[in-house]
């Protein structure tokens, strides 16, 4: 059996999505197996629902299988999360594309990975560095550079380039479908399609009728009942964390380079994670790296949990009738350990990049159970098995 894999965050599912979703399997006539974030999104933000809840929803809207992709790739750089994503598809052994939903539908992002291998980018990346452009930025004047009026300066467009580059080293191939309606970073809800972004502003400013014409009505509900994160004790866990350590310590639990540590550092008297980006942030280094390098802080891990090279293991958080066909197949197809419910010690005869990840995301659920405006209990990755929805 064959399926088609989707790269999501669902941060929460909205019509968007739906789109996505079934514009994929009427195109492909394939099953949808999709690699959600756990508990960390890749714009460094705790999620506004849990992995369990956002697994839940997916499959009741059409997803067959949720798999998750580790804190240890879903809180990095846009390469290193959809390096990850495409390992763990590959890993399956049974996806054979990777649908993209991108806003330039007609760029060639193929050729454009392609381009980013040879020499003659990386000579003009490096100059731009050296300019002192971000990453982001210089990346994206290297690529015009060479490959004329080629702009990649969207979330989604971007990603699809990094999906296609690790794609070269798989046999798993790329479709690209547009987007429609809203843009990612679109702040206001005008129609049934919003981005999330807009969705989640739109919920912190009580605005819940405009969030009801967006979203399927089981994320409705799901809203309805959400108390989301309390922004006030998740900075005062950061900046605890920057006041007890050294800009040396600190750079030793994050992903800093180049002095970026003594930024961080003197973001630790600020009264708001807001302020603490605005003053943290710039030309160089985007807000979202900022907060990025925060969120893998509260953490307390060395860096190396966050330079992980390949994920080490498949982990199910729901699937329905036919997610469950596919999951037999990967008994025999998966080249990854598949983790459907932990033992009492799931790393015991595992690698040691296992063991890390696997403490992340145990740590990220803790994390997150914690911010809650009201706090839930710890250990309930232990407690929690994968969602069955089995339609009636």
């Amino acid at each position: 059996m064959q399926a088609v894999g989707i790269v999501a965050e669902y941060n929460p599912f909205h019509n968007g999505h739906l789109y996505h979703l079934q514009k994929t399997k009427n195109l492909t006539s394939l099953p949808v197996i999709v690699v959600m974030s756990g508990n960390f999104m890749q714009r460094g933000e705790p999620a506004f629902l849990n992995k369990w809840q956002r697994a839940r929803l997916a499959v009741e809207n059409g997803v067959d299988l949720v798999l998750e992709l580790p804190a240890a790739f879903s809180l990095r750089s846009a390469e290193y999360f959809a390096y990850g994503a495409v390992n763990i598809m590959e890993a399956t052994g049974c996806i054979t594309y990777l649908s993209c939903g991108v806003e330039s539908k007609d760029t060639d992002f193929m050729k454009l990975a392609q381009l980013t291998n040879s020499e003659s980018f990386t000579t003009l990346l490096q100059k731009n560095l050296t300019a002192g452009l971000s990453y982001p930025a210089a990346y994206e004047n290297a690529l015009q550079s060479l490959a004329g009026t080629t702009k990649l300066n969207t979330p989604n467009d971007i990603l699809a380039l990094e999906y296609c580059k690790a794609l070269q080293h798989t046999s798993i191939k790329p479709i690209f479908i547009q987007r429609e309606q809203a843009n990612y970073n679109d702040e206001t809800i005008t129609g049934s399609i919003a981005s999330a972004t807009a969705i989640r502003k739109a919920w912190s400013e009580n605005k819940f009728s405009s969030i009801r014409a967006a979203v399927p009505s089981n994320v409705w509900q799901a809203l309805e009942k959400e108390q989301g994160v309390n922004k006030a004790l998740l900075w005062n866990l950061i900046a605890y964390n920057l006041r007890m350590n050294t800009p040396s310590q600190i750079a030793e639990r994050c992903q800093c380079k180049e002095g970026l540590e003594n930024l961080l550092k003197q973001a630790a008297n600020c009264h708001t994670l807001t302020e603490a980006i605005a003053l943290c942030s710039n030309k160089r280094y985007p807000a979202a790296r900022i907060r990025r390098l925060f969120m893998q802080l509260l953490f307390q891990k060395e860096r190396s949990y966050f330079e992980q090279k390949e994920p080490a293991y498949i982990r199910v958080l729901a699937f329905n009738d036919m997610g469950r066909q596919l999951l037999r197949q990967m008994k025999d197809s998966a080249r990854l350990p598949v983790i459907t419910k932990l033992g009492k010690y799931p790393e015991n005869n595992q690698s040691q990049n296992f063991a890390e990840q696997l403490e992340l995301d145990l740590a990220a659920s803790d994390l997150l159970a914690l911010l809650r405006e009201k706090a839930e209990p710890a250990g309930t990755d232990f407690l929690t098995s994968p969602y069955y929805y089995k339609k009636q």
